[in-house]
């Protein structure tokens, strides 16, 4: 029997729960039940059944009932818990839950074949369309939606039809789309699950624990500005076949086929960093799907983990993504038509981990893709590889299926390094252009460390009691949040209410008292503001919770303490102290005494919590203005359980360890914008903010701010964390006592930093980083000029270790190594430092870099002179002088960013062309001018209609063009159409089309005779749209072949000081040296009888260089100086 426990506090205990009054907005009570667990232990504003009057039963609509308890709790933002017991709830309308409230019920995480119970809402209308407008469910900013079950009696699993979305991330008309959070929900045959708005944008989506049978879109990701996390999403046709719900479809019927032909587990388009972990999708159409933003504008970036796509047509298709890369890490596709499908891509796709077994193709870069595919320690099961277009890097691969194991296609390049074969290597390779393949053993390779199923672990108090704070003596003020309030209109009245608001330290610390003095429970803290002069400890076994329990940033909601305490005083007394055992959850704290009028000379104080012992957790809490965040390093905290720590700081956000072991600090989420435009109504118009301070509080990040100190702690994990705006992202360190950290990181994201990830020291056993997302900005002042993604510090020993990396921004230097080695695998620099690559200013680092997309920026250097040696780069893409290849400690397996043709005379001449822009003319020559170093852009955001067009002056026949914009990453073009015509007064002919064009975007098209080509931009895009060099090519389609047994020839190309020298040929006869410029203009031929040539009166640039002695041929591209 369920045994659902309202426990109302008895006169006993000296606390009392009355029913709901005037003076106390609430009648709250504890969640609890043996029938539904729950990670937590809820605390209900209302009851929508008791306070309300709502059917259980699903007989009566429910649906005004629910809206007007939902109302009730969102005013003036001051938030609850609307509670909805285990049930049927019939709603024949749409819902909205306003800012601050969670709508709650009781839940079991299904199992396939096991009917579904708990609280069930029934969409009780006939559907009919996908209007957005008309979704079930809309939410607003900071909301929540938990343990409950959505339910459509009336759809026909015979004749499935559309339905708008059931929860909508946005609604129309509220500024902002921030911080909505569905957690353990069943979407029990929803239409479209859970949709972010296409109209209206914002950030910080979370969903966690969702499962279901989504019909059409299961979950749909677009308009993001800053990072979602969704985690824990199970979709199969099985749950809603084994729901035991009237009109539940048998297993394996025709619903079944309807899914596998329509069905998209989850949508991503423009998502902005977006961390996507432990996803199962079964028997769909497509797991996994990116694509371009449906607004036009933006496309996925982020990091994927730990998915099982399982039965479905196509495991992951990629259509659409960023220059800055896209990671997918130990993602296994069972049984699928097709494994992965890249269609088009900006940045690289990386696999790492992956196991592929498919029914057709477990890899396919389709024709006109110019993307790039990585793939790191996979496992090809059962599929055809196949690249028919772009770049595929695989190595340190298991290719366990049938021969051949790899095609590469005509316009396909490729490295295979070091992978190992089932079956006799078979590698069909039609490449037109230069590729290495080498099936040599890799030795020194780590493998991919391994996480646990990062699933929230039960935080509750050593009691099931409830001690409300308003039974102790003290009471919030609420400020006035409406349609009609401004930001001075609630800063006054905020100000106002400080000014007259009483002390609540004791009341709040007498209520804990008591608590501790009982053996421990939850003390609640209504929704309101609480002034506090003084600083508050958390006893053992007690909880302190307040109203909007989800992960949010403070926005002005539910429960805030105002601290007034530890001004001046930063080596104080914490304000909220953590006793072991103890927990704090759904509060934002905010230091009113913060003025930005202050900025940069803020006031210090102490860390706002400080962990006192083990075993203490700080779930969803805000923190905004603080000096100092979280100390988890002046104790032993072991087992610490940190979930959506968020907000701003502005000298530490947060510092660990004490000798601290296990503990795991997972999805933070800080930005300077939550103190910057604190003054907004959308951030919740604070009383210590003013817009004109806006720059003032990202100059002083810049300068200051520390996101991440890891010191003296083992067994650490990071998870998810997020941070944007500061000096310092994350480093690790030696504690006072000389003692450094041991863990792992996984998804760890650092934006806008100067100085992205530091290493000074490591424990011995490591902290690799798996999934990383680093962006270093170009210094604002002289105060830090040398701004860097990595540093290797000069007491640093040891590997610092990442695997799956993807970096962009403007830094001085990409890295700097001191001392210790720096381990990058499988990276995307989608723009290097502007003056080193690798700066080793001593002879003491070394920099290791395997499998790797590096753009090069166009005065850069691989690495400082003289310290080459100490670099090591293999089965990697990028562009480094000829001169400096050969001083490298090791070179192996790379190619340039620009394909090089394997027949150098494919390249037609340039010398008589002329082209003309329909924007930016008077570039446009910058585009043919031999010099990679120039560009054509538009100089303004791309937008459909923009046009390059290049008269050859004669007729030529072509079946290629390329644009090479690889010195300006992400400036291809959102979409495109080639046109060609013979003769000034013939018609244009369309002979290509396509979208998402790379930074070298090779057009293929059956061959044409033609005098003119026209290059059409026919997409959106916020960046510009750049050509540093464009080129046609006839290119002979047929087949060629390279040994697969066979490494590429030993023999290479150096130049260095106006020298050229080879190795590898035949030196008892004459050796045939071409030189051949980028247009395909021949600017030497000469015989030698030795090994080098010494060359006079070259023009710095780009060259091809072809040497033979007759029998065997080398061909470069080598980077000539003047």
């Amino acid at each position: 029997m369920k045994k659902l426990l309202l426990l109302f506090i008895s006169a006993l205990l000296a606390v009392s729960v009355q029913a709901q009054s005037s003076d106390k907005p609430g009648n709250w009570k504890l969640i609890v039940s043996d029938e539904y667990p729950a990670d937590d232990i809820g605390v209900a504003t209302y009851d929508v059944v008791a306070d309300f009057g709502a059917d259980p039963t699903g007989v009566k609509d429910s649906w005004s009932i629910f809206q007007t308890a939902l109302n009730k709790l969102g005013e003036n933002r001051r938030g609850g818990v609307l509670f909805a017991p285990a049930g049927r709830y019939r709603i024949t309308g749409k819902l909205y839950i306003p800012t601050g409230v969670t709508l709650r019920g009781e839940w079991k995480r299904p199992t396939k074949g096991v009917a579904i119970q708990g609280t069930i809402l029934m969409v009780d209308n006939a559907g009919g369309d996908e209007l957005e407008s008309k979704s079930f469910i809309t939410m607003e900013p900071s909301t929540a939606l938990t343990y409950l079950s959505i339910w459509y009696p009336h759809q026909d699993p015979d004749h499935i039809k559309p339905y708008p979305p059931t929860v909508l991330y946005g609604r129309d008309g509220v500024w902002g789309n921030e911080y909505c959070n569905v957690r353990h929900v069943t979407l029990v045959n929803s239409y479209s699950g859970i949709i972010l708005s296409r109209k209206n944008g914002g950030g910080c989506p979370n969903i966690y624990d969702v499962y279901g049978t989504p019909l059409s879109r299961g979950i749909e990701i677009d308009n993001i500005a800053d990072v979602g996390r969704f985690e824990q999403i199970y979709f199969s046709p099985d749950y809603w076949a084994g729901s035991g719900l009237e009109g539940a479809p048998k297993a394996g019927s025709a619903f079944t086929d309807w899914i596998y032909q329509n069905g998209v587990g989850i949508t991503m388009r423009r998502n902005d960093w977006s961390y996507t972990c432990f996803v199962d999708v079964e028997g769909y159409n497509c797991g996994f799907k990116t694509g371009n933003s449906m607004s036009g504008d933006g496309n996925p970036n982020g990091h994927n983990y730990s998915f099982h796509l399982k039965d479905c047509q196509t495991g992951i298709h990629v259509d659409g993504s960023s220059s800055s890369g896209i990671m997918f890490t130990r993602v296994e596709m069972e049984n699928c038509e097709n494994g992965i499908v890249v269609s088009s891509a900006d940045g690289p796709v990386q696999l790492y981990g992956c196991e592929i077994s498919a029914r057709e193709n477990a890899v396919l870069m389709e024709s006109g893709s110019s993307s790039r595919l990585m793939m790191e320690q996979c496992t090809v099961k059962g599929g055809a590889v196949n690249s028919m277009s772009g770049d595929f890097v695989a190595s340190d691969c298991d290719f366990n299926n049938t021969t051949p194991q790899v095609f590469i296609g005509s316009d396909a390049r490729c490295i295979l390094k070091g992978n190992r074969f089932a079956k006799k290597a078979d590698v069909q390779n039609n490449s037109l252009f230069e590729c290495h393949i080498d099936h040599t053993a890799l030795t020194e390779r780590s493998k991919l460390p391994e996480f646990p199923d990062l699933r929230v672990p039960e935080t509750k108090p050593a009691r099931v009691v409830l001690y409300n704070v308003l039974d102790f003596g003290i009471e919030p003020f609420v400020v006035p949040f409406n349609s009609s309030t401004n930001t001075q209109s609630i800063q006054n009245a905020i100000r106002n209410g400080l000014n007259s608001a009483k002390d609540a330290t004791a009341a709040i610390q007498s209520a804990l008292d008591k608590a501790k003095a009982d053996g421990g429970g939850i003390v609640y803290l209504p929704g309101g503001r609480y002034k506090m002069l003084g600083t508050l400890t958390v006893p053992t076994g007690v909880e302190l919770r307040g109203a909007a329990d989800f992960g949010s940033i403070p926005r002005g909601h539910g429960t805030i303490f105002e601290v007034y305490a530890g001004k001046g005083q930063p080596s104080g007394e914490s304000f909220l102290k953590l006793e072991a055992g103890s927990g704090v959850r759904g509060i934002s704290i905010n230091y009113p005494e913060q003025l930005s009028s202050m900025l940069p000379a803020m006031a210090q104080y102490p860390y706002t919590i400080q962990g006192k012992g083990k075993d203490i957790y700080i779930v969803n809490v805000g923190i905004r203005a603080a000096w100092n965040g979280l100390d988890l390093f002046n104790n032993k905290c072991d087992n610490h359980y940190v979930d959506y720590l968020a907000g701003h700081a502005f000298k530490n956000v947060i510092r660990i360890g004490g000798g601290s072991q296990g503990g795991m600090v997972n999805n933070m989420q800080f930005n300077t914008i939550v103190y910057a435009c604190g003054a907004e109504t959308k951030f919740g118009s604070w009383s210590n903010n003013a817009d004109a301070d806006n720059g003032k509080a990202y100059d002083q990040n810049m300068k200051e701010l520390r996101f991440i100190t890891v010191e003296d702690c083992t067994d650490e994990i990071l998870y998810n964390d997020f941070h944007y705006g500061g000096y310092e992202g994350i480093v690790f360190d030696k504690s006072g006592a000389g003692r450094a950290a041991s863990g792992k990181a996984l998804g760890l994201g650092i934006d806008g930093s100067m100085n992205s990830a530091m290493f000074n020291a490591l424990g011995s056993a490591g902290f690799p980083l798996v999934n990383t997302q680093l962006v270093a900005l170009e210094a604002k002042s002289t105060a830090f000029p040398d701004t860097r993604y990595i540093t290797l510090g000069e007491t640093f020993t040891g590997n610092a270790e990442f695997y799956g990396i993807d970096l962009w921004g403007g830094p001085k230097h990409s890295t700097v190594i001191n001392n210790g080695n720096l381990v990058l695998n499988l990276a995307n620099f989608s723009t290097t430092g502007n003056v080193y690559h690798f700066y080793l200013p001593k002879s003491t680092g070394k920099a290791r870099m395997h499998n790797a997309v590096v753009n090069m920026k166009s005065d850069a250097s691989i690495a400082n002179s003289s310290h080459e040696k100490q670099a090591f780069v293999g089965a990697s893409v990028l562009d480094v002088e000829s001169w400096r290849i050969k001083l490298m400690g090791e070179w192996d397996c790379n190619l340039t960013l620009t394909p090089v043709f394997e027949a150098t005379d494919a390249l037609l001449s340039r010398t008589k062309w002329s082209i003309t822009a329909n924007v930016n003319n008077g570039n446009a020559r910058n585009a043919i001018d031999n010099n990679v170093s120039t560009r054509w852009d538009t100089g303004q955001s791309q937008k459909a209609g923009q046009m390059v067009t290049v008269n050859m002056n004669a007729a030529n026949k072509l079946n290629r063009i390329i644009l090479d914009s690889s010195k300006s990453p992400g400036d291809g073009p959102a979409g495109y159409e080639l046109y060609v015509k013979n003769g000034a007064n013939a018609d244009w002919k369309l002979v290509a089309e396509g979208k998402n064009g790379t930074s070298v975007l090779i057009i293929g098209f059956p061959e044409e005779t033609a005098t003119h080509f026209k290059i059409i931009q026919t997409g959106t895009k916020g960046g510009y749209w750049s050509i540093h060099e464009l080129y046609a090519a006839l290119v002979d389609d047929t087949p060629t072949s390279i040994s697969p047994e066979v490494a590429e020839s030993a023999g290479e190309i150096y130049y260095y000081d106006g020298r050229l020298a080879w190795s590898g040929l035949k030196s008892d006869v004459d050796n045939q040296v071409e030189i051949i410029d980028l247009s395909g203009r021949r600017i030497l031929s000469q015989q030698v009888n030795t090994n080098s040539l010494q060359l006079s009166g070259m023009q710095g640039g780009f060259y091809i260089v072809v040497v033979s002695d007759g029998t065997n041929v080398l061909r470069k591209k080598l980077f000539f100086k003047e």
